[in-house]
């Protein structure tokens, strides 16, 4: 029997030199331009962070990341797996049969709008209850149906998103994150200065129509110039890839996201809307650690998908192995500086932030055991191992959910160690199971049946 994947006894760099040179420029180009559009995004992202704190306060800035974090959550909920579906099918056939990803990008496109619309219409009416009885602020039912617009444009841009990195088309993904990035820098902070959370809010809206209208022009682009007709005429089987593969990612991000939004909610009652506001600045300073690891991992998914469809063992675990190591170093990297300099760090945001320098460091630990386990998350969904995502998410759900019910009483930096916690747990049940699945599934002479749930 052939050997498994030793991740960590990979040297990177030799691995690398020793792909063919076609698949080390389509590795390179693809890391450099995600890393050139996150970023941007992360750059401008963390600007106007900064800008609204300081000019909302942090109770007013605690306010919007609840608002933020509340639809983020219908979002993730209901629309998450079409940008995961478009990235797996698209990459898979579009080389063996672009009729086929036609039909893909077609159907992710469509029902994302449609649930998209869905969603955002639910948002909308539940707003004056989920102001008043949940989040205990009937002040933020107005800013709720804003969050909602912002939703459905997040909805569409996804699947969107999905599709071209399907393609592997990163440059285009690359600028419309700087299309997005330039949007919030420019509209979220004007919206803040003039109108408070409401503007603020606003912006995003703009932001995220702006973001929407560059991806659909473009999205048509790249599919006509690699001869893929987009359709819209779906048949059964078509629509199975929706129960087959969609409806289990969904239900993946639903055994985790409400954990999430609930931590933030207990944080906002146990410790009211300022200290939610000094965790939602320091949480921002995750995705500034992650950026270079989820945009190299970005190429992850479909690098796999594309092996897989190939038929081709050897490769996808050279894939997995380069992408362990280049995921996993640069958040190491970021980190390290991020920890010693938090003190400093939380003195941009003004005096009323100054103590959360201890949950910063947390979280830069958290951000580190985040990364460790980004693909393994591709191996798991590249192989169909859905059942076992879907356990594994909820394990991660309920670890963050019991640590936040312990710890949010110490404010910021007791979520934050919720979050460590949940880390920790992640990495010892992930790590193991990967090994497992690499042993069982990749090892094989032959690929198992590529539409068969595996595990």
């Amino acid at each position: 029997m052939a050997t498994v994947v030793n991740i960590g006894n990979q040297i990177p760099v030799a691995r690398f030199l020793l792909l063919e040179p076609s698949i080390r420029r389509r590795i390179a180009s693809g890391a450099m331009w995600s890393i050139v559009g996150a970023g941007l995004a992360s750059a401008s992202a963390m600007l106007s962070h900064v800008a609204c704190a300081r000019l909302l306060g942090s109770t007013r800035f605690g306010e919007l990341g609840i608002v933020l974090v509340t639809t983020n959550l219908f979002a993730m909920l209901f629309t998450s797996g079409l940008s995961m579906t478009a990235t797996r099918y698209v990459a898979e056939y579009r080389d063996s049969s672009p009729e086929r990803a036609g039909i893909i990008v077609g159907l992710s496109s469509a029902t994302s709008f449609v649930v998209g619309g869905a969603v955002a219409s639910l948002i909308c009416l539940l707003a004056p209850w989920l102001s008043r009885d949940i989040l205990h602020a009937p002040g933020l039912s107005r800013p709720l149906v804003l969050g909602a617009v912002v939703m459905f444009f997040a909805a569409i841009n996804g699947a969107q998103i999905g599709t071209l990195s399907g393609l592997e088309a990163f440059h285009r993904i690359a600028l419309g994150n700087f299309v997005r990035g330039a949007g919030i820098l420019l509209f979220v902070t004007a919206g803040a200065a003039f109108a408070g959370l409401d503007g603020a809010l606003l912006g995003y809206v703009c932001a995220g129509a702006a973001t929407a209208i560059y991806y659909q022009l473009v999205v048509r682009r790249e599919c006509a110039s690699r001869k893929i007709a987009i359709s819209y005429r779906f048949g059964r089987d078509d629509a199975g890839i929706l129960w087959r593969f969609t409806l289990p990612a969904l239900v993946t991000t639903s055994s985790f996201t409400p954990a999430a939004w609930w931590s933030n909610v207990l944080l906002a009652r146990r410790s009211g809307y300022a200290g939610a506001g000094v965790f939602n600045a320091i949480f921002s300073w995750q995705m500034f650690i992650l950026f270079f690891s989820n945009a190299i991992s970005s190429i992850g998914l479909p690098l796999l998908s594309n092996a897989r469809g190939e038929g081709d063992p050897a490769k996808y675990k050279r894939y997995l192995a380069i992408n362990f190591v280049l995921v996993s170093a640069p958040a190491i990297a970021v980190a390290v500086p991020v920890i010693i300099c938090s003190r400093l760090i939380v003195r941009i945001y003004g005096p009323a932030f100054e103590h959360g320098a201890g949950a910063l460091a947390l979280i830069g630990l958290a951000a580190v055991l985040s990364a460790v386990n980004i693909p393994v998350g591709h191996a798991i969904w590249s192989l169909n191992a859905t059942s076992s995502a879907m356990l594994l998410a909820l394990l991660n759900g309920s670890t963050l959910l019991f640590a936040a019910y312990a710890l949010c009483g110490r404010g910021a930096i007791g979520l934050a160690g919720a979050y460590v916690i949940m880390g920790v747990v992640q990495t010892a049940a992930n790590i193991p199971f990967m090994t497992w699945l690499l042993r069982r599934k990749v090892t094989r002479a032959r690929w198992p049946d590529q539409h068969a749930v595996l595990a």
